[in-house]
């Protein structure tokens, strides 16, 4: 295990695309940050929108690729400064502590990733049966949670994430974590997702495209892709069906 500096860089990648209605309110979470050796890195998958005119107001370091999530943050993190990565999406904010909770418990009980309780903000009748659901499975963490915050020499020893993955990249990245014998560990201040008003056809397509990449994770680790597939779907039916026969 390094020995760690007082005050270690932590590296803070983001990747967008299109993300002009959100990005600059993540920004604005990091500079909000108790913690301030922090090193923030956008890498945009050449976004049509206004994102980069909103990203270059911040002090942010600009990179670009034309692949999917997963390169873009491999991409990052061997350009990254930092002791450690923080990993988060241009519709998420962080607590003003966030980071700071993250270093110090890694130095106290010398873990190698954290988990960051993910919470969910939305609009609309879908937006909040969704919300309900995901709070309802939080019981479900085995499946449910998965590190958000890194040692770099840690993230970069295990592969970083495994680009021919779309869906489930991060699932995969915490089993090769675990069998690799790195220490995780989980703080208490969390991460706020927002997710607007979502329509049903919004919902529907991101279903679609994440499902149809399924089978590569499927190929790549079928018992606890269908163990965690399979808890989580069951689990939700039942609240859903709860949901709607109260509405």
């Amino acid at each position: 295990m390094e020995k760690l500096e007082e005050k270690p860089l932590v590296s803070i990648i983001i990747p967008t695309y299109n993300s002009q209605e959100t990005i600059e309110r993540c920004l604005q979470s990091i500079k909000d940050q108790t913690y301030k050796e922090i090193e923030t890195i956008v890498v945009d998958r050449h976004s049509e929108d206004t994102t980069m005119q909103i990203v270059k107001r911040f002090k942010t370091k600009l990179l670009f690729v034309t692949r999917e999530r997963s390169t873009g943050k491999n991409y990052a993190a061997k350009r990254a400064q930092g002791k450690f990565l923080l990993f988060i999406d241009s519709d998420m904010t962080l607590a003003p502590k966030t980071v700071e909770e993250c270093v110090s418990k890694c130095k106290k009980t010398n873990a190698d990733a954290m988990i960051i309780p993910l919470k969910s903000t939305s609009q609309g009748l879908l937006g909040e049966c969704r919300k309900i659901e995901r709070e309802s499975l939080s019981d479900l963490s085995e499946f449910m949670e998965v590190p958000r915050f890194f040692r770099k020499t840690a993230f970069l020893t295990t592969g970083g994430f495994d680009e021919n993955l779309v869906c489930g990249e991060d699932f995969d990245l915490s089993q090769r974590f675990k069998k690799m014998g790195y220490k995780i560990d989980k703080i208490t201040s969390a991460v706020l997702h927002f997710e607007g008003n979502p329509s049903l056809y919004n919902v529907l397509s991101k279903a679609y495209y994440y499902g149809k990449t399924l089978p590569e994770l499927l190929k790549k680790r079928p018992q606890e892709t269908v163990k965690r597939y399979a808890t989580i779907r069951l689990a939700s039916m039942k609240i859903t069906g709860v949901v709607f026969k109260n509405i």
